[in-house]
């Protein structure tokens, strides 16, 4: 899949440069939380008197609260950047008053903006739980996830907070950089192309949408987009950084080189400098180069694009002791250089002493750059050439194989002017099936023009699958198979894939085949242990699980599911005993509470469970998961107002999950209470969730009595354990 960081400036030696300017790396993100504090204040929840009809807790307590701490206070302080001050006063206020959304949003702001993410989205869930549908908290608590790296709560946050306001162009550009992080270009642009509709004056969203058109290669059409944003601003350097790289990577040198000379007068950093440097690096103008390299250097000593460059020129001519003293110093200061790492490993494969020491250093070069490099291909080749000179067959034959897969998906080059944003404007028009629909056609046109590459297969098969065509992505997948039956990455790959759309047969037989062509792969291993719990073969997936090395065996999601694995083969001290290690190294995950007290459930231990969601929910309020184990626990207690309220809660938390809707649905229908039940079943269909056959659970409530129970009944004892069977089944199948 393609990287959906800049493809580059030059792609064979500009590896740190294009990853400082990804959009959603470190690189920006202070940029992005000044933004954030900025629309903060300016919030209406910083309004002095909170709309009591919204907020909980009475107008008193609120009043109690701001009495010593005014929103005029708390907003002078944000803007002194007196953030340990606001901490502390926000804290105290909440002592009074800790149920106040406001304050809590607030306290989420103000730690995000200290980049305690952890705690940040704590506070801010705790603001949704309050007040649940808000644009504002639903928006930050989007980016507070987007900044720690967890993107699908990202995404599911600002999805919610996109819903209320459609029409919000930050709501558009927040979740266009969650889809950026999880490689979704395309996703990324549609929403961008609309977000600029709404505010053509935005520069950040100039930059953003420049940016990503340009990592596919749509070099062309970000010119005039970025050249608008210079207009608007220009003064901002990285708009003119990106318009010098577009020019340059469209074949137009000399811009390229007008537009960083500009730069580098308006911001004369070591960046700045490495831009112009590259350029002339790349035109065979070394002298030029080493002196821009040279400059940026006595700027920021730091700077491995420069260190890696002076490196290179080193190299190409000759001087090999020096080579090697700057790439090791880029490594030294970024160890993911994944070019820095190739020449290594090139400078140990072309040196006199090719001994067999030199090798191994070498290969070890080489096993990190394919890990990491954006296009891994050539590395997988020289890593198979170099284990062979080691003798070590197997992992030569392993690589080389992976290296005929990677070698097939040619890389198109610049791409002409081709009206992007007019065609991405028209097909964000259209339906998620009709996107999915137009995906397929052009890639099958593009396989005609192109057959045979991998990648094109691949997404091929994944467009059918979208479409509910299992058939024919089977056949597109036995095309791959033909040709890539010894990759293992190809063939983990497509186990995976099968396995997101429950074909877990297909998946075992992918992992298994990714298996046997990388007997030492973890995440293999990982993987089909999953396939198989999730399938319900437990023994099997215990015996793929224990094939896990020693420091495998230390990660938090191997535990998690071996715990799981232990629960449901019914050796509930072994899972109880793994479940309560994760909380005490996670203690704010609610995934492990709620698979503790599962556990618990399953073993007949109602109380410990119930104990258990407690401890978690005093942890973290406001977990849906954990509000949805007491739903159901309050269910079997009998009390099914309280199951009724917490379920209904869990939904609202969790509107994405369709275990929550399912549950609620349930406990509604068994209680005689079909019009809710009805109701449920309509908001589920309208939130794009998956996972549910809608059709049968429809006839079903079409069977059911007109007349709805007027309260809700306790269930019966009978039921009780029937509603548990089909909770406990849910969260085997929804989480």
């Amino acid at each position: 899949m393609k990287n959906v960081c800049s493809e580059g400036f030059l792609k064979s030696a500009s590896g740190e440069l294009v990853r400082k300017h990804c959009y959603v790396k470190s690189g920006k993100r202070a940029c992005l939380l000044a933004s954030g504090l900025a629309a903060f204040l300016s919030s209406p929840l910083l309004a002095q008197k909170p709309d009591t009809g919204r907020h909980p807790g009475s107008s008193a307590a609120r009043q109690s609260a701001t009495n010593d701490l005014t929103a005029q206070e708390l907003r002078a302080l944000l803007e002194q950047k007196r953030f340990v001050e606001a901490e502390r006063r926000i804290r105290a206020a909440l002592v009074r008053d800790p149920k106040n959304a406001s304050l809590h949003f607030t306290l989420g702001q103000v730690l995000s903006v200290k980049k305690q993410y952890s705690a940040a989205q704590r506070e801010l869930e705790t603001a949704n739980s309050l007040e649940p549908e808000n644009f504002e908290i639903l928006f930050n608590l989007g980016r507070a996830y987007l900044f720690a790296g967890d993107y699908a709560k990202s995404e599911l946050a600002l999805k919610r907070a996109q819903a209320l306001k459609p029409e919000s162009p930050d709501a558009l550009s927040a979740l266009a950089q969650t889809y950026t992080a999880q490689s979704r270009p395309v996703d990324a642009l549609e929403l961008l192309v609309r977000a600029h509709k709404l505010a053509p004056e935005n520069t950040d969203i100039i930059f953003q949408l420049g940016r990503i058109s340009m990592s596919q290669n749509y070099f062309e059409d970000a010119i005039p987009l970025l050249e608008s944003g210079i207009q608007l601003a220009p003064r901002r350097s990285d708009l003119r950084a990106a318009l010098g790289e577009s020019y340059f990577m469209a074949g137009k040198a000399d811009k390229a080189i007008e537009v960083f000379n500009q730069l580098v007068d308006l911001d004369p950093s070591g960046k700045s400098y490495a831009s112009l440097g590259l350029s002339y690096r790349h035109l065979g103008r070394f002298d030029q180069a080493r002196k821009n390299f040279a400059q940026g250097l006595k700027i920021d000593a730091r700077n491995t694009v420069c260190l890696f460059n002076l490196g290179y020129i080193e190299s190409r001519q000759g001087n090999q002791v020096k080579a090697e003293e700057y790439f090791e110093q880029a490594i030294k200061i970024n160890p993911n250089y994944a070019d820095a790492l190739m020449e290594l490993a090139n400078l140990r494969i072309n040196s006199k002493g090719y001994g067999a020491k030199r090798q191994e250093e070498a290969a070890d070069y080489l096993r990190r750059y394919v890990k990491i490099a954006r296009d891994p291909a050539p590395g997988y080749y020289k890593l198979a050439m170099v284990e062979r000179g080691l003798k070590q067959f197997d992992a030569a034959q392993r690589d080389l194989s992976v290296f005929q897969t990677l070698s097939k998906n040619t890389s198109p080059g610049p791409y002409p002017y081709q009206h992007l944003f007019d065609y991405l404007d028209e097909r964000a028009s259209l339906s998620a099936r009709e996107r999915t629909q137009l995906d397929l056609t052009e890639l099958e046109n593009q396989i005609k023009t192109h057959p045979g590459r991998p990648q094109d297969l691949y997404l091929l098969a994944e467009a059918y699958l979208k479409l509910g065509n299992v058939d024919d992505a089977r056949k597109t997948i036995a095309q791959l198979d033909q040709t890539s039956d010894e990759d293992y990455r190809m063939q983990g790959g497509l186990g995976v894939l099968l396995a997101r759309y429950r074909l877990y047969d297909d998946a075992i037989r992918h992992f298994h085949a990714a298996a046997k062509a990388n007997p030492d792969s973890n995440d293999v291993k990982f993987d089909l242990a999953d396939a198989y719990f999730r399938k319900g073969q437990y023994p099997q997936a215990l015996q793929a699980a224990q094939s896990v090395s020693a420091d495998g065996q230390k990660d938090d999601a191997y535990l998690a599911l071996l715990g799981d694995i232990y629960s449901h083969l019914g050796d509930s001290a072994k899972a109880t005993r793994i479940f309560q290690n994760a909380i005490t190294r996670n203690p704010d995950n609610d995934q492990y509470y709620l698979s503790l007290a599962l556990t618990q459930l399953r073993a007949g231990s109602a109380n410990e469970a119930e104990t258990t969601l407690k401890r978690g929910g005093e942890r973290i309020p406001a977990s849906g998961k954990i509000l949805w184990g007491l739903g159901v626990l309050s269910a079997l207690h009998g009390d099914s107002a309280q199951a009724a309220e917490q379920l209904g809660r869990a939904v609202d938390l969790l509107p994405e999950w369709a275990g929550s809707y399912s549950t609620l649905g349930v406990f509604y229908y068994q209680t005689g209470q079909y019009d809710k039940a009805r109701e449920v079943l309509s908001r589920f269909k309208g939130s794009h969730s998956g996972g549910l056959d809608v059709n049968r659970i429809e006839q079903a409530l079409a069977n059911a009595p007109e007349t709805s129970a007027a309260n809700a009944q306790p269930l019966p004892p009978a039921a009780r354990q029937q509603f548990l069977q089909i909770a406990l089944s849910l969260a085997d199948r929804t989480l």
